[in-house]
């Protein structure tokens, strides 16, 4: 039973681990997927809700885990766009965060920094 319960804990410190970000680690900005495009920000109340329910209008299935902000590419007549959904109020990590996926597109998995 010890065993188990060390087992379980080792998971969760990996898990909470796994989801860290360094607001200050530099990353190359030679992956960029595109370095023009238009970018609409919009402030919204509930942030799960709108960000699962643009999701689901885009084909996909909500996000299935919480988010504190949420972004999308979108093609327009004027070539790439970015939508990026936050609350009313937001910090300068989470804002930066979801311009680099504009930038970047899904570097989480794709650069091994964030899974």
């Amino acid at each position: 039973m010890k065993y188990l319960v060390f087992i379980l804990c080792a998971m969760l410190d990996f898990d909470a681990h796994a989801y860290f970000e360094d607001p200050h680690h530099s990353f190359d900005m030679t992956h960029n997927e595109a370095n023009s495009f238009d970018i609409t920000f919009r402030q919204v109340n509930n942030v799960q809700q709108a960000c699962d329910s643009e999701s689901r209008r885009r084909g996909g299935t909500g996000f299935g885990y919480s988010v504190e902000a949420c972004s999308f590419w979108n093609e327009s007549v004027t070539g790439r766009a970015c939508t990026v959904i936050t609350a009313k109020k937001v910090n300068f990590h989470t804002l930066g965060h979801e311009v680099r996926h504009c930038l970047q597109g899904n570097w989480h998995d794709l650069r091994g920094e964030i899974k």
